[in-house]
């Protein structure tokens, strides 16, 4: 068999090909293709390192600079999936669509009920979900499968604009709370439960005629 030669590129045109071609609308964050990208990409290091024989310092580095580029696209792929989540300090589920049967009320009671247990990180959670799930009853957001906070944030913003930059700090604190190592504070999960239950209780702007439902 003939080995395969070393790619003719550096690791950094070997980089803005990879994300060039993960940034292609056809990829989705779906379980499958998460399993076929992960796949492509050991295939992919597989054929590289069948390629390279030892002898050269070259090909060692561009060899180590793949791996690494390997483990940073899965790290990041895993992550914004919500595959990879911070430890066993969160203990509520982070996807937005998460436990369809509770209803927005039930979740803003749990969210509330975590901040009385002390536990912001999970109160931060349940009050995002809350918010997408009471929207989503009044027919005011489609959720869709790994969508995330600063996108429902955004699509929330459309019938109340009035408060886009608390709905953005409110998936900041999502997005700390879910992934990061950091935890969210008392008064962060406070403020987005106090605008989860103020936007279940207020009445949507409609004057785009995108939101106008027949």
């Amino acid at each position: 068999m003939i080995p395969l030669s070393p790619p003719d590129v550096d690791p950094d045109e070997a980089r803005r090909r990879m994300l060039e071609e993960l940034s292609k609308s056809e990829y989705d964050d779906s379980p499958g293709f998460v399993t076929w990208l992960l796949g492509m990409l050991e295939t992919w290091l597989m054929d590289v390192l069948d390629g390279i024989d030892g002898s050269s310092a070259a090909q060692a580095g561009i060899f180590v600079a793949l791996a690494v580029l390997l483990v940073v696209v899965a790290f990041l792929v895993l992550r914004r999936t919500g595959l990879i989540r911070r430890g066993a300090e969160l203990t509520v589920e982070t996807a937005l669509d998460a436990e369809e049967s509770l209803s927005a009320a039930q979740l803003r009671t749990a969210a509330r009920e975590a901040i009385e247990a002390g536990r912001t990180d999970d109160a931060t959670v349940l009050a995002m979900r809350a918010l997408v799930r009471d929207l989503d009853e009044r027919t005011l957001l489609d959720v869709t499968d790994g969508m995330t906070a600063h996108e429902a944030a955004g699509a929330a913003a459309v019938p109340f604009p009035y408060l886009r930059s608390r709905l953005q700090l409110g998936a900041e604190a999502f997005d700390t709370a879910a992934y990061s190592f950091r935890t969210t504070g008392a008064k962060q999960a406070q403020d987005l439960v106090r605008l989860t239950e103020y936007i279940a209780e207020s009445s949507p702007d409609l004057t785009d005629p995108a939101q106008v439902t027949a």
